[in-house]
C-alpha cells in the first residue's frame, strides 16, 4: 500500500506538475499574444503615420513640379512674346532702312532741331550722308558735317562741346522700343 500510495503520490505531483506547466505554458501565450497584438498596433500606427507622411511628401512633391512646370510654362511665353516683340522691332528697322531719302531727311532734321547746337558736328553714316547733309541746310542755325562716316548702318553721330550723342537709326529705335514697348506689347498680347 505504501507503494501505491507513493505512486498515487507522484502521480499526483506529476498532474499538479502539468496543470502548473500548462498555466506557465497559457499565461505565456497569452502574454505573447498580448506582445503579438501590441506590436501589430504598433506597426499598424507607424505604417498609417508612414502612408499619411509620403502622401503629404509625394503632395509636396506633385505642388513643386507643378509649380515648377507653370513657371516654366511662363518663361516659355514670355520668351515667345520677346521673340515676337524682338521680331516688331525687327521689322519696324527694316521698314525705317527702306524709307525714302526725304522722309529720312525729316527724321533727321526732327532730331538735329532737339539735339544739337549752334557749332555742333555730325558724322552720318554713308547711306545717309545726303539726307543728313539736306537736314544740317534746313536748320536755323550751323551744325557742320563731317567728312568721316559714323560706323553705324543708318542715321548719324553728333559731337558738341564735350558730348556725343548716338542719333543712329538704331539708337533712335532703341529709344523709342524702351518708351513704348508696354504699349506695343498690350496691342499685341490683348
Amino acid at each position: 500500500m505504501e507503494k501505491e500510495s507513493a505512486v498515487n503520490l507522484i502521480d499526483r505531483i506529476i498532474a499538479d506538475a502539468k496543470d502548473a506547466a500548462a498555466k506557465v505554458l497559457a499565461d505565456a501565450e497569452a502574454s505573447c499574444n498580448g506582445i503579438r497584438e501590441s506590436q501589430n498596433a504598433e506597426i499598424a500606427r507607424k505604417n498609417e503615420r508612414f502612408d499619411m507622411d509620403a502622401a503629404h511628401q509625394s503632395e509636396i512633391i506633385l505642388n513643386g513640379c507643378r509649380t515648377r512646370a507653370e513657371l516654366d510654362g511662363r518663361k516659355e511665353t514670355l520668351r515667345a512674346k520677346r521673340a515676337l516683340l524682338d521680331g516688331v522691332f525687327a521689322q519696324a528697322y527694316a521698314k525705317l532702312l527702306e524709307l525714302p531719302a526725304e522722309k529720312r531727311e525729316a527724321i533727321y532734321r526732327a532730331i538735329l532741331l532737339k539735339e544739337a547746337k549752334e557749332n555742333d558736328t555730325v558724322a552720318p553714316a554713308a547711306a545717309d550722308r545726303d539726307a543728313v547733309k539736306a537736314a544740317v541746310k534746313a536748320l536755323p542755325f550751323a551744325v557742320r558735317v563731317d567728312d568721316r562716316d559714323a560706323e553705324t548702318e543708318a542715321g548719324f553721330i553728333l559731337y558738341g562741346d564735350g558730348y556725343e550723342k548716338d542719333c543712329s537709326m538704331k539708337a533712335i529705335l532703341r529709344e523709342l522700343r524702351d518708351a513704348e514697348e508696354t504699349n506695343v506689347a498690350k496691342i499685341l498680347f490683348r
